[in-house]
Order: C-alpha cells, then structure tokens, then sequence
C-alpha cells in the first residue's frame, strides 16, 4: 500500500509560465517545487493499491463530457487570504471541466474505499503550505488574478506515489490514463 493521489499533469510551457509568475515573489511558508506542481483530482491517503486505482480508472476516456481545455489563473488562499494554511493557484479556464473530472474519478474509485472529500472541490496548484494560518493578502495582491501560460487539452490523469523526504515530498508518476479527445469546454 501506497500513500497517493490522481492529478493532471501540467505541460512544460505551462510549468514555465507559472515559475516565471512566482520567481519574482518571495513566498513564504513551504513552498512547492515545479516537481510538485500539479492539480490534485483526489486524495487517496496513505493506503492506496495503486494498481487497483489504475485499473479503476481504466475507461474514463468513455465517459461523455470529461475532456476539455484548462488554463491557470488568479492567485488565492485556504481557508482565506488572512488565516491562509495553503497558498494557490487557481483555473482561469476549465474549473467545470475538471470538477465533472475529478466526480468521475471520485466514482469510480468509492467502491475501492477511497472516498471524496467532503468538503467542495476547488481545483488549484498548491504554492505554499503554512504550519499557522498566515496572512497572504499582500501576497495574492502580487500574484494576480491574470491567467498564466497558455491554456492545455486535458487528455489524462495521473496516478502519483507520494514519498515522503526531509526536504519536501518526490511525486512518481505510476500511471496515467487517457481521457481521450478533448471537447470544448
């Protein structure tokens, strides 16, 4: 068993515009590295049998409605801007696309004991974690809310393994499925 989540991978042009939008900004807190950006679909915890997630979902490329275009944007924080625990970036482009994504792949998964979150999914590429709640106003003010990097199809999830270093988490991909042809969003 393997602690592990479903993501969509982001292109390298997309991953280069949004290094170029956060290295001219001092980020507080644990920030996240290019390796470990991404957009979280689900959270699978610490006993995921990645095989069975993989196989599970198998076949999402059949569901209607899945694909579509993404593209990132506007900066914002969890739970809010002055008690911030997560720094973020969010989707300018592609928020329905990839919430009916992460639905299906909560469905399909649920019969492997893996259940969604119960809290409403926000899709988002992590910046910054905060051990206390930190005032990022300012922060998200530099950030903006413009669109960074060009928008993408999306035409896969991941399956990551999440290790655990000293220095921060290392994500291996361990599969990834196709969602197929890309419709418009």
């Amino acid at each position: 068993m393997t602690r592990a989540f479903v993501a969509v991978r982001l292109p390298e042009p997309v991953l280069d515009a949004i290094a170029g939008c956060v290295d001219h900004v001092t980020v507080s807190g644990r920030a996240t590295t290019r390796e470990q950006w991404h957009l979280t679909v689900q959270f699978l915890g610490d006993d995921a049998d990645v095989a069975a997630v993989a196989g599970a979902l198998g076949g999402l490329e059949a569901i209607c409605g899945l694909g579509g275009r993404a593209q990132i944007g506007g900066a914002g924080a969890f739970p809010d801007e002055r008690r911030a625990r997560v720094l973020w970036l969010g989707l300018a482009e592609g928020t329905a696309v990839v919430t009916r994504l992460a639905a299906a792949v909560a469905t399909r998964l649920a019969p492997l004991g893996h259940a969604a979150d119960p809290r409403p999914y926000r899709p988002h590429l992590t910046l910054a974690r905060y051990r206390a709640p930190t005032d990022v106003h300012d922060l998200v003010g530099v950030l903006g809310r413009e669109r960074v990097g060009p928008a993408w199809d999306l035409d896969a999830v991941t399956v990551y393994e999440s290790r655990r270093r000293p220095d921060g988490a290392e994500y291996v991909a361990r599969a990834t499925i196709p969602l197929g042809t890309a419709l418009p969003t």
